[in-house]
């Protein structure tokens, strides 16, 4: 018998762990995978899969890609009705009975699959009966039989999962730990507190056996990597010792993090990526999700990894029981003067089988019937509060999290008593001139940020010279945005000729001394600058900027 895995991944550079893990564990029998995308043709993914002529398919089910799995079962089943369906994942795991009245889906495969897939596929290969399966949902003759696994896999036995893979371009995830020690009442994870890691043996080799491979990024999937500080100390000294420049993503609990764990990530800040869930910063509905409330220790947590240097990434969530517009604003505040490198405002989704689906009705929580589940109001925020919230979400991605216009929002946050009120004005802004409903180039972005600014009066000459700096620091395009038009002059030869002095570039630009001109030319520009927005002088500037493939390098010359 041959039996295919599916995932269906949200982009195309991502990877699928799960049908990996169990395609290794199940070895020696005849697994094949099958990655695609939830954008692919419908009609092209299920030929994809019946042309593999397969007798088990199985699924990995998210919210993400939950509608189109549902449609390419009942597909396949018209086509092929003898193929043994099979789902699994956290969409489908604590919803199985309502899946299986379909009777184009045979198995659901409940909570994590290795050990229940494996076992399940000896049974199907060997017409044996499921009566003592644990782990497993299915149909016998007309009822519905759910069984609850009762037994977990030893990590330690799934086999590195990127056997050869060509890697380098893609997202690739991993992980050293499975469950959570936390009971977050939004979060699936908090169904398993049964926390187990894999040996640091097992984790050194294939950290290795990844960074040869070339993987650019590897995404640790633990839910709280520092969850054993000794332990994700123990990791990061891994990560020192590799050789290359794989970068690894993990997600951290701020309010555990202390000085012996930042101390540790001396030296390996540009291979160190951090997303830190904070949530919100109001303590009663921390209280009211199960949460920690200690928030004054992961606020000082994020500030510790922002002053280390290391790359961070903050999740705040709106919709939360006990939220209001107001207690979210403050949250985005308190955050926000921390300067992590992105702040994400997602919004609730009401997870089937969390404890907070559950009690919803507790908080007046309407949320959408169909995936992902986002909560449309609440007790305390309206479906307008929110609407306007995820706009200015919009807003936050566009202008500080893509890091184009740090100096600019520098200067607007001045005439503002709090960062939110500066994105709640750049939204009633966009509001008012209908602005979401369009999309917006790089240029665009920087003409409207000019106009929304002059319309609040502020100095439209020193606010042209953040606005041409941001442009000329992120992107290397001579094609300026109409705001800043006007400030391109032709450079005088003496300062051209700085770029050729080998003195002047060894003191300010050096990595340019060795250039040719060709080289120069295309990685050089320089821009007139009426303020030294760089320093305190009074004077007009120029500022040379030189654009490499990992980081822009800045020098002044004065007027």
């Amino acid at each position: 018998m041959k039996t295919l895995l599916v995932g269906l991944n949200a982009k195309y550079y991502h990877t699928n762990l799960a049908i990996r893990n169990i395609k290794w564990y199940c070895q020696p029998m005849e697994i094949d995978i099958l990655e695609m995308t939830i954008n692919d043709d419908t009609d092209y993914v299920l030929y994809e899969i019946l042309k593999k002529m397969p007798d088990v398919v199985g699924f990995s089910c998210y919210i993400w890609n939950i509608e189109k799995v549902l449609k390419l079962c009942e597909y396949i089943k018209k086509v092929r009705e003898e193929i043994i369906v099979v789902l699994g994942g956290p969409e489908v795991s604590y919803d199985a009975e309502n899946l299986l009245k379909a009777n184009y889906i045979d198995f659901v495969v409940l909570g994590e699959g290795e050990l229940a897939f494996k076992k399940l596929l000896e049974r199907i290969y060997n017409s044996r009966s499921m009566d003592d399966l644990d782990g497993i949902a299915y149909r016998k003759n007309e009822e519905i039989i759910v069984k609850i696994k009762t037994d977990y896999v030893n990590l330690d036995d799934i086999p590195f999962p990127y056997i050869d893979e060509e890697i380098s371009d893609r997202l690739v995830y991993y992980e050293t730990s499975r469950g959570c020690p936390f009971r977050c009442s939004y979060c699936l994870s908090s169904l398993d507190n049964r926390l187990r890691y894999a040996t640091i043996e097992k984790v050194k080799a294939d950290l290795r056996t990844l960074s040869k491979m070339g993987a650019k990024i590897v995404k640790l999937i633990d839910r709280s990597f520092d969850s054993n500080i000794k332990r994700a100390i123990e990791i990061l000294n891994i990560i020192r010792e590799l050789k290359g420049d794989t970068v690894f993503h993990c997600e951290v609990n701020p309010e555990l993090i202390n000085k012996e764990f930042i101390d540790s990530l001396k030296g390996i800040e540009d291979r160190i990526q951090f997303e830190v869930g904070i949530q919100t910063t109001n303590k009663n509905t921390l209280i009211n999700v199960s949460r920690n409330p200690d928030i004054e220790g992961a606020l000082k947590g994020i500030k510790l990894i922002v002053d280390a240097g290391i790359k961070v990434h903050v999740d705040l969530i709106a919709g939360l029981p006990g939220d209001s517009f107001k207690s979210v604003a403050n949250s985005f505040n308190d955050v926000y003067k921390l300067n992590p490198d992105e702040i994400q405002l997602g919004f609730l989704k009401l997870l089937k089988g969390t404890d907070l689906r559950k009690n919803a009705d507790k908080y007046c929580i309407e949320f959408r019937c169909d995936a992902p589940y986002e909560v449309l109001r609440t007790s305390t925020m309206s479906y307008y509060e929110l609407h306007e919230l995820k706009s200015i979400a919009f807003l936050v991605d566009k202008y500080y999290n893509s890091g184009r216009f740090n100096k600019t929002l520098n200067f607007l946050l001045s005439f503002y008593d709090e960062p939110f009120d500066l994105y709640k004005s750049i939204y009633d802004y966009w509001e008012s001139y209908n602005l979401f409903n369009r999309r917006h180039s790089l240029n665009d972005l920087f003409d409207i940020m000019y106009k929304f600014a002059v319309s609040k009066r502020m100095d439209s000459e020193l606010l042209k010279d953040y606005l041409r700096y941001d442009y000329m620091y992120s992107t290397n395009n001579k094609a300026y945005p109409d705001c800043l038009k006007d400030l391109h002059q032709k450079i005088p030869d003496n300062v051209k000729s700085l770029l050729h002095n080998d003195e002047w570039l060894q003191h300010n630009l050096p990595l340019a001394k060795n250039m040719s001109s060709a080289e120069k030319g295309k990685n050089i520009s320089i821009g007139f600058f009426k303020h030294d927005i760089l320093g305190e002088s009074n004077k007009s500037v120029y500022i040379v900027f030189l654009h490499l493939k990992d980081r822009t390098y800045c020098a002044k010359i004065y007027v």
